[in-house]
C-alpha cells in the first residue's frame, strides 16, 4: 500500500486544524485590492513584525490547475518566530500543534478576506496568556495592515 506524500499529508492536518477552530477565535478583514496587493502587504507587514515566512500554499491556484479553473484564490502563508516559539512551548508544550502559525487569504477578483486563527489566551498561565494576548495584537496589525486600502500615488 503507497502512502500520501507528506506536503499533502501536511496541508491535511492544516486544514483539518483550521476547520476545527472556533469562529470567534478567528481575526479577519475584507480587502478590495488585487491579489498581489493583498499578499505583498501581508507578507510586508509579517516580517515588519519579526516573524519569518516559513512557506506559503497556494491552494487554489494548484485547485485550477487540477481542472477546476473557476476554483476562487485560496492562500495560506505560515510565519515563525523562534523567539515566540521557545517561550510558548516552555510554558506550554501542547501548543506545538499550532505551530507554525498562519494567516489565510481567500476570495474572488478585487474582495479578498484575510484571516488569522488567534492564539488562547486563557490558558490558566498568566505569563502565558500575556505572551499569546501580545502575539494576538501582532497578528491583528498585520491583518489590518493587509486588508488597508492604500491610495494611489499622486504623480504630478
Amino acid at each position: 500500500m503507497r502512502s500520501a506524500p507528506l506536503p499533502f499529508l501536511l496541508l491535511f492536518i492544516l486544514l483539518l486544524s483550521a476547520c476545527a477552530r472556533e469562529e470567534d477565535n478567528v481575526y479577519e478583514k475584507t480587502a478590495h485590492k488585487t491579489l498581489p496587493d493583498v499578499l505583498e502587504d501581508a507578507e510586508f507587514s509579517i516580517t515588519e513584525h519579526n516573524l519569518r515566512i516559513v512557506d506559503r500554499l497556494h491552494i487554489g491556484k494548484s485547485i485550477r490547475e487540477r481542472g477546476k479553473v473557476q476554483f476562487p484564490e485560496y492562500e495560506v502563508i505560515l510565519y515563525c518566530s523562534l523567539t515566540f516559539a521557545e517561550k510558548t512551548l516552555t510554558l506550554k508544550p501542547d501548543l506545538i500543534n499550532m505551530c507554525p502559525g498562519h494567516i489565510s487569504i481567500r476570495g474572488t477578483e478585487n474582495a479578498y478576506t484575510i484571516s488569522a486563527p488567534l492564539w488562547p489566551e486563557h490558558t490558566g498561565n498568566t505569563e502565558l496568556n500575556r505572551l499569546m494576548h501580545d502575539m494576538n495584537t501582532t497578528l491583528k496589525t498585520i491583518v489590518d495592515y493587509a486588508a488597508e486600502d492604500w491610495p494611489a500615488p499622486d504623480h504630478k
